[in-house]
């Protein structure tokens, strides 16, 4: 038996057999999100997600409702984009456009309706919430770039993590001859060699034959550009798998961009991380990078995600050009989307296999560093990730000893956020009991020092140790009160932790600079607070805690501020944390020196040192209220969108 739906308005009408189990008049955004996702596991972007599955229920479905999109749901009768959802996203990029001319030129008229606050008084962010309904679009969401003349993913993706405006992101088109912006062929090899060398081993994200056959490509003197520009490069496509990707090669298509691409930014990162500061022939070699950016930054696409980990990496180096934090978000959406924190049921290729896993846990390894330093939620949840370490046996030269080293790399950064999830949980009936589950917690990052090998990087190997121990031992929502000889520990680990980060700082050997920044910070945070702590009174019953002598604290301080303050070099932004931490750690000195009972200290103290506990990172919060107190060199007014986001986030995680 079937029955024909009935018509609606701007669709065809067809006939439908109908069946129990489908609902044929799901709205256009809930019928795109193929992905089921347990509730509260990821977040998309910067927003906590939990996606329902649609009921089709007119005007507005339970989805819709659930998301506060009654405005946009395709079966609400008010709606005026139907069922044509990337119209719909067609029609608010252009209205992004617009509004973005208009604060660029000053304009004083009212922004629109879009922009206005919702009711709980935040002021809805735009580009967020553009983001999060392009990664709810079909998995050939590219296909849709060339049918309007408004800007492609790639360019409102860098518009929104600029931290200031991108010449480059006006001229989409690429250059008649684009090996101009190329430094000479044997600067290039020794740029690429430092990479390599120093860069590489920290993310070995992408094949090395094929970057080299993309070298030689960009730099051979016989290639000439076809019309566009676009001439594919299939040694490239070969040594990265990715011919198998799909059988429609057409929607993978790598070709001269892409290299240019990937050459000009592996250029740009090894400039920076021989740089002190924010350097201008890294910053030059970037924007003419971002001139190639539709042929890279493709939606849904593995290529697509491997050229956002160089966007990444570039601004873990570059803070104040691009905010890594966004990127990292739209990165982890994409990985997921492209299932990728899965390896697939059926088979296939084993080249192909392992550059999906070298991908997810690059980018696992990028959002977990950032989440861990900055005290923010994860973009996914671990119990939800099954895709297997990768093996580095295929089109890889390196050794059993480095192979052995990435795969530590990725394996510290599970247990620390194993230590991270477990310790700001609440604690429930079925929980084992806080002792159990430290000590359990202990004897796996315990055993994975163990394994490491002696040739392995040493320096690296203590850094995720000390920091691995910092996260077990600091005050948390599970554990608020920590005994004296966790918080001895605590402040041993956070100043052994603070030198060796001085001693990288002072070899020029931080390529994390916002990360390392944050963690840095909170460590400060962490010691001031084991100092105060430890100077009050022995409780009855609790061991001796070993005697900090003032000297100790002020030595550990002068650290933490040479550290922050060199970064500050490369991150503006870094400037107000180094200036935040001088006023909070001098306040904490001058009170302790002071002397005085301790519950009243604690009423005097520095709110960040007291609530330890419940510490998440607030610099763009900070910035932005620095920067109008100055008179407002515009950060504050950019800045007012993110901010509400950032404080639900915070919050959010609180709960």
């Amino acid at each position: 038996m079937s029955q024909a739906p009935t018509p609606l308005e701007g669709r065809r009408r067809r006939d439908v057999p109908l069946r129990i189990s489908q609902v044929f008049s799901a709205c256009s955004f809930c019928k795109t999100r193929k992905i089921k996702v347990i509730p509260s596991l990821f977040t998309s972007g910067h927003q906590l997600t939990t996606l329902v599955q649609c009921d089709g229920i007119a005007p507005i479905c339970g989805g819709c409702t659930k998301f506060g999109r009654g405005s946009t749901c395709s079966l609400s009768s008010k709606s005026s984009h139907g069922r044509d959802y990337p119209t719909h996203l067609q029609t608010k990029i252009q209205r992004l456009q617009a509004e973005l001319k208009r604060r660029q030129t000053g304009s004083s008229s009212s922004p629109p309706d879009c922009d206005a606050p919702d009711d709980h008084g935040h002021q809805t962010s735009m580009i967020d919430n553009l983001i999060a309904e392009i990664g709810a679009l079909p998995i050939l969401a590219s296909s849709y770039a060339s049918s309007f003349d408004g800007p492609s993913l790639s360019t409102v993706v860098l518009a929104a993590a600029s931290k200031s405006p991108l010449s480059s992101l006006s001229s989409p088109e690429l250059p008649n001859n684009p090996r101009e912006f190329l430094p000479k062929q044997n600067t290039a090899l020794k740029l690429v060699q430092h990479y390599i060398t120093h860069i590489y081993p920290r993310l070995p994200f992408f094949s090395i034959q094929g970057f080299w056959a993309q070298f030689n490509h960009v730099y051979a003197a016989d290639s000439v550009p076809l019309a566009g520009g676009m001439i594919q490069s299939p040694t490239y496509e070969a040594a990265n798998g990715l011919l198998q990707e799909t059988p429609d090669i057409n929607r993978v298509r790598l070709g001269e961009g892409t290299s240019f691409f990937t050459v000009l930014l592996v250029l740009a990162i090894s400039t920076s991380s021989l740089s002190r500061s924010t350097a201008d022939p890294a910053k030059r070699l970037f924007h003419a990078a971002m001139s190639f950016r539709e042929a890279a930054i493709l939606p849904n696409t593995i290529g697509g995600v491997q050229s956002i980990l160089f966007l990444i990496q570039f601004a873990t180096l570059n803070p104040s050009i691009l905010d890594a934090w966004y990127l990292i978000g739209v990165g982890m959406r994409n990985c997921v989307d492209l299932g990728l924190h899965q390896d697939p049921s059926e088979s296939i290729s084993p080249s192909l296999l392992e550059t999906r896993r070298r991908l997810w846990w690059s980018m696992y390894s990028f959002d977990r560093s950032m989440s861990l330093g900055c005290g923010r939620p994860t973009e996914i949840a671990d119990a939800v990730i099954s895709a297997q370490l990768p093996t580095f046996k295929i089109e890889s030269s390196a050794t059993e000893i480095e192979v052995e080293g990435y795969l530590q790399r990725y394996r510290v950064l599970q247990i620390q956020s194993l230590i991270y999830d477990r310790l700001n949980s609440m604690p429930d009936a079925e929980n084992s009991g806080d002792e159990d589950i430290v000590a359990k917690l202990r004897a796996k990052l315990t055993a994975w020092r163990q394994d490491n090998s002696p040739l392995h990087s040493q320096t690296l190997v203590d850094s995720e140790w000390l920091m691995g121990k910092i996260l077990l031992l600091r005050p948390c929502r599970r554990i608020p009160e920590r005994g004296r000889a966790d918080l001895a520990e605590l402040w041993e680990s956070a100043l052994g932790f603070v030198g060796l980060y001085r001693q990288l700082v002072e070899s020029n050997s931080i390529f994390y600079v916002q990360i390392a920044s944050e963690k840095v910070y909170w460590t400060g945070l962490a010691m001031l607070y084991s100092y105060w702590r430890l100077r009050e009174g022995t409780v009855a019953g609790e061991p001796e805690a070993p005697t900090i002598r003032p000297v100790d604290l002020w030595m550990a301080i002068q650290d933490v501020t040479f550290i922050l303050r060199a970064l500050s070099e490369r991150w503006e932004d870094g400037r107000t944390l180094a200036a935040d931490f001088e006023a909070t750690s001098g306040r904490v000195v001058a009170l302790m020196e002071a002397g005085g009972d301790a519950d009243n200290l604690a009423t005097k103290l520095p709110v960040e040192v007291v609530n330890f506990q419940d510490y998440a990172s607030l610099t763009s919060i900070r910035i932005s209220a620095t920067a109008g107190r100055l008179g407002g060199m515009g950060i504050a007014e950019a800045d007012d969108e993110l901010q509400g986001l950032i404080s639900e986030m915070i919050s959010g995680s609180q709960r």
